[in-house]
């Protein structure tokens, strides 16, 4: 019998190898009671550090896995935080498109930091069943949604998907979603300034105008060209999906049809490349011809030829704030939308030389 951090402990230091190695094991090769043993393994400050220590060796080398899931019951929660990307099969988006990689990038690194993994969910169609597959089942203690498309009337909805559920997007004019991102209508302002303060007037909008981040964004350009009493054309318009799937063919098939522009405005990066691309290929010279604005600052806009001119949102403050609110959501206080700075970031892509 031995005492050790003042408990007592009993019984043999012997264990058999074949059988799974459980608290009570680890205890007894240790000289300790098993609630010093389960102090020790989630570091409490209640055990001595070389008692700790001790332990923490001894679990490693018998291969100890702690039952996380009965911890996690005992705490009421799972540490654990979703994020669930919808892709609707049409919009041509992928997990692989650049924004998506580093949204989850700055997901993950500001989850990480204050002690919570990552569960990622992309359902094509039935978001409902992501959530109830997370929230509950206690996978997950709540949820960061990518993106508001089709998805307004549920997000609103009181229930576990609303008090759980913090949104990347756009804000809603009376909605009760809490929502981080961009200011949505500012970026498209400061793009709309600085077009047209090159002497762009036939600018082309392209983006999806029924996405609530579009239409905030196509909103603020809208009003660039009214505050020097202009009004942009509804033709110089393609409602097109961040997937860019037919962007390129779209905006040749602009050309080709006789329509002029001098600029582009485009509601991402993506958008904006595809473009582009588009622009080189019908012998259009970009800036000098055509001046581009994307959004996003992507890592890839720094990285084109021409350097891409573009609305920076921001991206990696977007994941500190998105997990910060929801946690904040989840012990009951009081949350608003929180936006990130939004800023002009002028590169070759817009200015001609």
């Amino acid at each position: 019998m031995c005492e050790v951090d003042g408990e007592i402990a009993e019984g043999p230091i012997t264990i058999n190898m074949s059988k799974k190695v459980a608290i009570a094991d680890l205890a007894r090769m240790a000289n300790v009671n098993a609630s010093t043993v389960s102090r020790a393994l989630n570091d409490s400050p209640l055990v001595r550090p070389e008692t700790k220590a001790r332990i923490v060796r001894l679990a490693e080398e018998l291969g100890y896995v702690m039952n996380v899931s009965a911890r996690n019951l005992r705490r009421q929660s799972s540490e654990v935080i979703g994020m669930v990307i919808p892709m609707r099969p049409d919009s041509g988006q992928t997990i692989s498109d650049p924004f998506y990689l580093e949204m989850v990038g700055a997901v993950s690194h500001a989850a990480s930091k204050r002690g919570f993994d990552l569960i990622i969910s992309v359902p094509e169609g039935g978001v409902e069943n992501a959530q109830r597959r997370l929230l509950q089942t206690g996978r997950a203690d709540g949820l960061i949604m990518i993106g508001q498309a089709g998805r307004i009337d549920k997000l609103e909805a009181p229930g576990a998907l609303s008090n759980k559920t913090v949104v990347w997007g756009g804000e809603v004019k009376g909605g009760r979603q809490t929502v981080v991102g961009s200011d949505n209508k500012l970026g498209g302002k400061l793009a709309g300034d600085h077009l047209l303060g090159l002497g762009r007037r036939s600018i082309l909008f392209i983006g999806n105008r029924k996405l609530p981040e579009v239409k905030l964004r196509y909103e603020g350009f809208c009003a660039a060209y009214e505050d020097i009493g202009l009004h942009h054309s509804p033709e110089l318009t393609l409602d097109e999906d961040f997937g860019a799937q037919s962007t390129f063919s779209d905006v040749r098939n602009f050309i080709a049809n006789g329509l002029k522009i001098d600029g582009v405005f485009a509601a991402s990066d993506v958008l904006a490349m595809s473009a582009i691309q588009a622009l080189q290929a019908a012998g259009r010279n970009v800036p000098n011809d055509v001046s581009v604005v994307g959004y996003d600052n992507i890592g890839l806009a720094s990285l084109l030829t021409p350097q891409l001119t573009t609305i920076d949102q921001n991206i990696r403050l977007g994941g500190e704030l998105l997990v910060d609110v929801l946690l904040q959501k989840l012990e009951g206080k009081l949350v608003r939308t929180q936006h990130t700075p939004t800023e002009l970031v002028i590169r070759e892509s817009s200015i001609p030389s």
